[in-house]
């Protein structure tokens, strides 16, 4: 017999007669060692199974509802359409008929909005306020000062203004979280809480071996375990207590008390009043200003390819404007809706889609998830069909 522990060949099978080891010992305590290091094994991979999915969970309840609104984008900011978001839409011919008569041959309907004075030396109130520290000598750099950073307890977004008192444009979902959404991140809350807890009794678990275990090489294994385990438990906890926090401030949170707007200069204004609409992602917001630098709005119906740009606050790097041209014109759930290649990232939702002439044509809404290149604004036709009665009108 071979012995497995020194190699010499013997006859005797019961013990070694050069290293005297007893076989049968030496056999079991090889097993329990085998069966300590598998049971070892199981547990770093149900470990990084479990924290996998914590992590998952935890991340992605605290991005939506965080600053990005990227799922809710519609978020931090960017709405997200339904995977058949696209195959929803009508063809483009069907869609452009249809878009032409609700939009041009309705122009007779649309209300008219007082044109801005564009000489410099006229500007007064808070339009000279913030010419005078950011000069706009064009037409984009107009609408670029009439764009504002709307910023919330739990995430931030773009509007503008519509009128010289204060008015101002933006999403829906900027300023409050649906119902569905909050409901999404308890439930991430919750399952993270059932991951953190199985994870904390494996902990225990593991510590209630150690002393069991008799080769020191293996036990000191096990408790570098540990400690990594903990190190992780912690980490995640934080993150937990973070996400129950965020989902708290969103709960009580309030569109008048909760919700700050920042002009290009820097100047924070609180929000008197809110009217959020029940039919289209919009709200309307005012502020209490005096001659504020609003948007004209283009009356006329723009082709496809003709260039557009957003003004936006896309990751919080406010004011920026981007450029692209009309894709086309969409239809879904019964809204129309221009579909552009300029660039809407989160933190642009709320803010205007304007032509080379600074008129805004709509209000940057939305992109579908996992593309590039595909935004969607919704009409400023749609606007004033849900705001007419309060907008000031001439």
């Amino acid at each position: 017999m071979k012995c497995p522990s020194c190699g010499n060949n013997q006859k005797n099978t019961l013990e070694c007669e050069r290293c005297g080891i007893i076989f049968e010992k030496y056999r079991a305590r090889q097993q329990r060692l085998a069966e300590v290091k598998l049971a070892s094994e199981e547990q770093n991979e149900k470990k990084k199974k479990s924290l996998s999915s914590l992590v998952i969970g935890l991340m992605v309840g605290l991005l939506v509802g965080g600053g990005a609104f990227f799922y809710f984008g519609k978020g931090s900011d960017t709405a997200v359409p339904p995977a058949d978001f696209t195959e929803a839409f009508p063809q483009q011919q069907e869609v452009s008929e249809k878009i032409q008569d609700t939009v041009v041959t309705g122009q007779e309907s649309m209300p008219q909005v007082p044109q801005q004075n564009n000489r410099h030396t006229s500007l007064e109130g808070l339009a000279a306020q913030l010419h005078e520290k950011h000069p706009a000598t064009t037409a984009i750099e107009k609408a670029r000062n009439a764009t504002v950073f709307i910023k919330t307890s739990w995430g931030s977004g773009t509007g503008f203004f519509v009128s010289n008192n204060g008015l101002i444009i933006t999403n829906k979902h900027v300023l409050q979280m649906q119902e569905k959404d909050i409901n999404a991140l308890n439930d991430n809350a919750e399952k993270g809480a059932k991951l953190l807890d199985g994870e904390r009794k494996r902990i225990e678990y593991l510590k209630s071996q150690v002393s069991r275990i008799g080769d020191e090489g293996m036990r000191q294994q096990l408790k570098e375990d540990i400690r990594a385990r903990e190190q992780e438990y912690a980490k995640y906890s934080a993150l937990h207590q973070q996400l129950l926090d965020q989902i708290s401030t969103i709960e009580t949170a309030s569109p008048t008390n909760d919700v700050e707007v920042i002009l290009i200069d820097g100047s924070t204004w609180p929000v008197n009043s809110v009217t959020i609409s029940e039919r289209h992602d919009l709200a309307l917001i005012s502020i209490d200003a005096y001659s504020s630098p609003y948007l004209s709005i283009s009356r006329s119906q723009r082709d496809q390819g003709q260039k557009v740009y957003t003004v936006g606050n896309p990751h919080g790097l406010r004011h920026t404007v981007t450029s692209g041209v009309i894709s086309g014109y969409r239809n879904y759930n019964g809204e129309f809706f221009i579909q552009t290649d300029a660039p809407i990232n989160p933190g642009n939702s709320g803010g205007p889609l304007v032509d080379e002439a600074g008129k805004v044509l709509g209000v940057n809404t939305m992109i579908i998830r996992d593309t590039e290149g595909i935004g969607f604004a919704i009409p400023m036709k749609s606007v004033f069909e849900e705001f007419g009665n309060y907008i000031s009108v001439k």
